[in-house]
C-alpha cells in the first residue's frame, strides 16, 4: 500500500502541470520563440502543448512537448493572404509601404483567420482538458483568449518584439513617451519636440485602435464558437498574470518595468553545436576565408526575391573574396559562384557560432538580430517588412553593422557592405561589447522564463504581482486630483494672503490717514497756542 502511494505521489510530481501555448496567427519565428520555453517545461515534467499554424522543425523530433497543427486554417490564411509574399505585396504598394499592406491582408481578415483556427481540426484536442496555464503572443493572437475565457485559466502574454503599449497599460507598468519611443517608430530615446509629441500622440492612440480594430472585431467570432454572448476579450485580458517581454536593453533602450514584466530577450539562444550537415561543415571547416550567412528568415523565402535582386547578390557574391553559405529554398541559381553553397534549411546558430562566420547578411528578424549579437557576428541588414526596419536602424545605430534598401540594392551596395562589414574591425569589437551585456546577466532568459511561467502555476496567477495602478482612472494615475488639490489649495492661500494683504494696506491706509488727521489737529493747536 505504501508503495502505491508513493508511486502516485511520484507520477504526480513527475506529470507536472498542463501548460497550453497557442498562437492562433504567430509566424515559424514567433513559435520559435516559444519552443525553447515548451522544450525546458517539458523536460522538468509539465505536459506542453503548442498549438499554431506551423509544424515544428524536424530538428525538433527529440521535443518535450506535443505539436498541434491547424493546417487547415494555415491554408485559409495562405489562400487569401497568397502567403505573404512581401515582395508582391511590395509591388502591390508601388514599393512605398508594404507594411500597410500587410496590415490590410492582416486587420481585414482578422475574423475569418481566428474562426479557422478556432474550428480547426487539428487543434481540437486543445479544447478536451483544462490547462493550469496558458500562454498566447500579445498581438494578432487575440483569439487564444478564447480558451483563456473557456477554461478560466491564469494566462501569460509573450510580446514578440518590445513590450506594447497596450500590455504596459494592462499591468499598470510606467511608459513615459518622453524617453520611451513607440516600438512602431524609427525614434531613438532622444526625441526633438516634435519626435515626443507625436511619439505621445501614437503611445495614447494604438491601444484604442487595437481595440476597436482587433478585440472589439474578435469578440463576436468567439461569441459564435463559445455559444456565450457575453464574451468580452477586452475583460479577459485584464486578467493577465505576467508578461514575458522578447527584448534586452542591451539591443534597445532602458525602461522601467514592473515585477510582473520580464524581459526574456534572446531566451531562444544557446552555443553553436556541432554541424550535421557534412558538406556544409566541410565548406566551413576547410574555408581559408570568412565566411557570410545570408538567410531571410522562416518566413521569407529567398527563391521569391525579385529578378533584378536575385542577379545583384549572386553577382556580388561571386566578386567577393570570402565564402557564402545561403538559405535558398528554390531550384537550382543559374551561374551560382563556386564560393556559395545553398541549403534550403539552416541550423542557424550552428552556422553563425562557427569561428570562420564573420558576416550575417539578414532580414533583420528580432530573433536573427540577438543570434548575431550572441554569436558575435556583424551584420548587413537588408529589412523587408515589419519590424525590420527599426530593428536594423537600431542595429546601425548601436554600431553593429550597416543596413541596405531593397529600392537601392545594386551589386556595389551588396559587395561594399559585406566587404565592410568583415574587415572594419569596429563592427566586430562593437558586436562583442554587445554579446557581453546580452550574455553577462545574473541568470540565463530560459531560466528566467521558466521560473516565472512556475511561478504563476504555482501561486494560480499573479494577482499579488499586480500594480494599484491597474485599477485607477487615468486621472488619478496622472495625479490630476492631486493636482486640482493643490493648485486648489494654492490658490487659496494666494488669495487669503492677498485678502490679508489688503485688510493690512487697508488697515495701514486708515492708521495713516489717523496719524496724520491727529498730527495736523497738533500743529493747529500749538499754532493758536502761539
Amino acid at each position: 500500500m505504501k508503495l502505491l502511494v508513493c508511486l502516485a505521489l511520484l507520477t504526480g510530481v513527475c506529470g507536472g502541470s498542463r501548460v497550453l501555448m497557442v498562437l492562433p496567427l504567430g509566424s515559424a519565428s514567433h513559435k520559435n520563440i516559444l519552443t525553447p520555453l515548451a522544450e525546458a517545461l517539458g523536460a522538468r515534467g509539465h505536459d506542453v502543448v503548442i498549438a499554431s499554424l506551423h509544424a515544428s522543425s524536424a530538428a525538433n523530433s527529440s521535443r518535450s512537448y506535443t505539436d498541434l497543427v491547424a493546417a487547415d486554417a494555415w491554408e485559409t490564411i495562405r489562400k487569401v493572404t497568397g502567403g505573404f509574399d512581401v515582395f508582391k505585396m511590395r509591388e502591390a504598394s508601388g514599393g512605398r509601404d508594404v507594411n500597410s499592406e500587410v496590415m490590410k491582408k492582416i486587420v481585414r481578415n482578422l475574423p475569418e483567420y481566428c474562426d479557422a483556427f478556432l474550428r480547426d481540426s487539428g487543434v481540437q484536442s486543445a479544447w478536451a482538458t483544462k490547462p493550469d496555464l496558458i500562454l498566447l503572443p500579445a498581438f494578432m493572437n487575440e483569439c487564444g483568449l478564447a480558451l483563456v475565457h473557456k477554461f478560466k485559466a491564469p494566462f501569460i502574454y509573450v510580446t514578440t518584439s518590445g513590450l506594447t503599449p497596450w500590455t504596459a497599460d494592462l499591468l499598470g507598468n510606467p511608459e513615459n513617451p518622453a524617453y520611451i519611443p513607440n516600438q512602431y517608430l524609427s525614434y531613438g530615446a532622444h526625441m526633438s519636440l516634435w519626435e515626443r509629441t507625436f511619439n505621445t500622440i501614437v503611445r495614447l492612440a494604438s491601444p484604442y485602435l487595437r481595440r476597436q480594430l482587433v478585440l472589439n472585431r474578435l469578440d463576436g467570432v468567439v461569441q459564435r464558437f463559445l455559444g456565450d454572448p457575453t464574451v468580452s476579450l477586452t475583460e479577459v485580458e485584464k486578467n493577465v498574470s505576467l508578461v514575458m517581454v522578447n527584448s534586452h536593453y542591451s539591443l534597445g533602450h532602458p525602461r522601467p518595468l514592473m515585477p510582473n514584466v520580464v524581459e526574456v530577450g534572446a531566451m531562444h539562444c544557446r552555443p553553436a553545436r556541432p554541424l550535421q550537415d557534412a558538406q556544409l561543415r566541410h565548406f566551413l571547416d576547410s574555408s581559408p576565408v570568412p565566411v557570410v550567412l545570408f538567410s531571410l528568415g522562416s518566413h521569407i523565402r529567398s527563391e521569391q526575391l525579385p529578378t533584378a535582386v536575385l542577379h545583384s547578390l549572386v553577382a556580388a557574391f561571386g566578386r567577393l573574396p570570402y565564402r557564402i553559405v545561403w538559405k535558398w529554398e528554390g531550384g537550382a541559381i543559374a551561374d551560382l559562384p563556386s564560393n556559395v553553397m545553398t541549403r534550403a534549411w539552416l541550423p542557424q546558430q550552428d552556422v553563425l557560432g562557427h569561428e570562420r562566420v564573420r558576416a550575417f547578411l539578414t532580414h533583420g528578424g528580432l530573433l536573427s538580430l540577438q543570434e548575431a549579437v550572441y554569436h558575435n557576428v556583424p551584420i548587413v541588414g537588408l529589412p523587408l517588412m515589419s519590424d525590420q526596419p527599426l530593428n536594423v536602424r537600431q542595429a546601425v545605430t548601436l554600431g553593429l553593422g550597416v543596413g541596405l534598401t531593397l529600392e537601392t540594392l545594386t551589386e556595389k551596395a551588396v559587395y561594399q557592405a559585406i566587404r565592410s562589414v568583415v574587415e572594419k574591425e569596429d563592427y566586430r569589437r562593437r558586436v562583442e561589447e554587445r554579446s557581453q551585456l546580452l550574455r553577462h546577466q545574473d541568470s540565463l532568459p530560459l531560466d528566467r522564463a521558466v521560473y516565472w511561467t512556475e511561478h504563476i502555476l504555482r501561486f494560480g496567477g499573479g494577482q499579488h504581482l499586480r500594480s494599484a495602478a491597474v485599477d485607477m482612472p487615468l486621472y488619478q494615475y496622472l495625479l490630476l486630483d492631486v493636482a486640482g488639490v493643490l493648485v486648489t489649495v494654492a490658490v487659496l492661500l494666494l488669495l487669503l494672503l492677498w485678502s490679508a494683504l489688503r485688510a493690512l494696506m487697508r488697515l495701514l491706509v486708515r492708521t495713516s490717514k489717523k496719524v496724520a488727521a491727529n498730527l495736523v489737529t497738533a500743529l493747529r493747536t500749538h499754532v493758536k497756542l502761539q
